[in-house]
């Protein structure tokens, strides 16, 4: 996990990430707040590391299951 961390990037919303972020929103039927860091991810060609279980599945996600 900190690997990860030490490598991530802040990538500040714009227009094209606002419009993926619609169109994921839309066909994936993903929230919007999960559609816009979903999209964020792809538009930088990035993976999105995530124990959320919205994301599990979905290609350039590393899904973390939780542990009880």
């Amino acid at each position: 996990m900190i690997a990860y961390t030490q490598r991530c990037v802040v990538a500040p919303p714009d227009t094209r990430i606002a419009l993926h972020a619609a169109e994921l929103h839309r066909q994936r039927r993903l929230a919007t707040a999960d559609a816009v860091v979903y999209a964020s991810a792809l538009e930088n060609y990035a993976e999105l590391l995530t124990c959320d279980t919205h994301f599990d599945g979905l290609p350039a996600v590393v899904f973390v299951p939780k542990h009880t």
